[in-house]
């Protein structure tokens, strides 16, 4: 077994089948399919059992409550056989190609712990555009997340030797893993210059605004953990400031939106 895809699903029910396929759709097939149910209310675990009759490389895993992102992939990784693991989120979908393009840069590029893609926005058809190369990726992953979480391939060695997702972040979890392995241990990373998943981005801004708020609250925390470990820029601090306002925004905007909803008579 080279490759585990794991993906933890939640209330997914009207994407994940196109998630599923696309991956059992993959010209690249050595793999085991880790889905995890996370305690999903609606009809996804009947879903995923279906498609799992019909395919052996699913292998289910089943929350009893529902733990969260972090924990759940900790869970998928921990029970995984493959030497790769890459990631799947089930609102998202992979193009074809893409395991076999990321593998193949992997395989030729042993000193390399990780990659990830370009893609495309569902909602829109535009580009997400990524900085590839590892020079770069240095100098600006403190600024901001530079990598799509559901485009990663990573070593599972890298994994077991440097530290799964800190499950101290529910949210931002990939973004602290990526600052780890990059600043703390010195590790290679890309992007592949390639568009190779879907991604679909959420639009209603209201209906997440907690999920926005601790995701910033968690960027700053993971940008002022590893700080040390980078040369101090005037972009950084500009960055920090801008993360700062952005938060202090949310707050203000919720509590406003609150206020607007009690109003009305909500």
């Amino acid at each position: 077994m080279k490759v585990s895809v794991i993906m933890s699903v939640y209330n997914g029910a009207k994407h994940v089948k196109a998630s599923i396929e696309s991956i059992l759709n993959q010209t690249y097939e050595d793999f085991e399919f880790i889905i995890i149910d996370d305690s999903s209310k609606d009809k996804t675990l009947k879903i995923i059992e279906e498609y799992a009759k019909r395919d052996k490389r699913i292998k289910i895993l089943k929350n009893k409550f529902n733990l969260g992102l972090t924990k759940s992939l900790n869970k998928a990784i921990i029970n995984s056989r493959g030497i790769y693991i890459a990631r799947q989120d089930a609102d998202d979908t992979s193009l074809p190609n893409r395991l076999e393009e990321q593998i193949y840069f992997l395989n030729a590029n042993p000193d390399y712990a990780f990659c990830g893609t370009n893609g495309k926005r569902l909602q829109t058809g535009s580009d997400i555009l990524l900085y590839f190369g590892l020079d770069k990726i240095r100098k600006v992953l403190i600024l901001k997340n530079c990598f799509s979480h559901p485009s990663i391939v990573i070593r599972k060695k890298i994994l077991c030797k440097y530290g799964l997702y800190d499950e101290n972040f529910r949210y931002s979890q990939d973004y602290e893993l990526w600052c780890r392995l990059v600043y703390k241990y010195n590790l290679k990373c890309k992007n592949l210059n390639q568009n190779l998943i879907i991604r679909s981005i959420p639009t209603k801004r209201f209906q997440t605004n907690k999920k926005v708020f601790s995701q910033k609250l968690n960027t700053i925390r993971i940008q002022t953990k590893y700080l040390h470990f980078t040369k101090l820029t005037l972009y950084f601090f500009l960055s920090l400031i801008l993360n700062i306002i952005e938060l202090i925004f949310i707050i203000r905007l919720a509590s406003y939106y609150e206020k607007f909803l009690k109003k009305i008579g909500f």
